[in-house]
């Protein structure tokens, strides 16, 4: 019995060298997957926020479509910025800026996320949010 449990011993070092590198890239994974998921949520509601800042009614000699424009992406940068998703004003696209009541306001943005996960070379993952919003 002494003969058969010294065999065993060392078994379970050499489960874990084979299992290891497995589990690391899970736990690795899934911390990774979930910054993605809140860069996702941080560009979302970055995006929102910028349509929100375009589309209350200027009337049509007050409204000036550049300062619109600038008003939007200013916003939206900074929001996303501040939660930690590294895109410049220029990096939001706006389209019907000052196109009159009823219209729909459209703001997107595009975000190359990068993985850093051990043992995997996955590169970066487009992660993007448009939203329309009814010009008022």
């Amino acid at each position: 019995m002494g003969m058969k449990r010294k065999r065993t011993r060392g078994m379970a070092m050499v489960e874990m060298i084979f299992v290891l590198p497995l589990l690391i890239l899970i736990v690795f994974a899934i911390a990774e997957f979930g910054l993605m998921f809140s860069r996702w949520l941080t560009l979302s509601n970055a995006v929102r926020e910028g349509a929100r800042v375009g589309v209350p009614f200027r009337g049509a000699a007050n409204c000036n479509k550049t300062t619109v424009e600038g008003e939007v992406q200013s916003t939206a940068g900074k929001y996303a910025r501040a939660g930690g998703v590294p895109l410049a004003d220029k990096d939001f696209t706006v389209k019907n800026a000052c196109a009159g009541t009823g219209t729909s306001l459209e703001v997107s943005a595009t975000y190359n996320f990068k993985l850093k996960i051990p043992y995997a070379n996955l590169g970066a993952i487009p992660i993007g949010y448009k939203s329309t919003m009814r010009n008022e």
